[in-house]
């Protein structure tokens, strides 16, 4: 009996695991837009060890990484995601949207 409580609490804490993953995107971005980078560095990297990121996710958590760098000023660290996400993930449109960056910084 205790065995089939247990398996039936994993997709429980699985989910609550997901959703706390959402939360932290979502306050990621809230904070970026009120121009609290630090925190939402914190966020970011709080949502990336939650739970597994999909490959879409972990590239979509550098840009906004890489967004929040280039607000603080610390453009050589930004540059460096950017660079990453276009050669990384040339494919997404994260990878679109950092390559864009790259080019206007030419």
């Amino acid at each position: 009996m205790k065995k089939l409580a247990l398996v039936g609490l994993i997709p429980l804490i699985a989910g609550c695991g997901g959703l706390m993953q959402t939360g932290s995107i979502s306050k990621a971005y809230k904070t970026y837009e009120l121009g609290h980078y630090a925190q939402t560095l914190k966020l970011i990297t709080q949502a990336e060890y939650i739970s597994m990121a999909t490959p879409e996710l972990r590239a979509e958590l550098t840009y906004l990484r890489a967004q929040t760098y280039q607000k603080m000023s610390e453009d050589e660290k930004a540059n460096t995601l950017f660079e990453y996400l276009r050669d990384q993930h040339e494919d997404s449109q994260y990878g679109y949207l950092a390559a864009k960056r790259l080019e206007q910084r030419e």
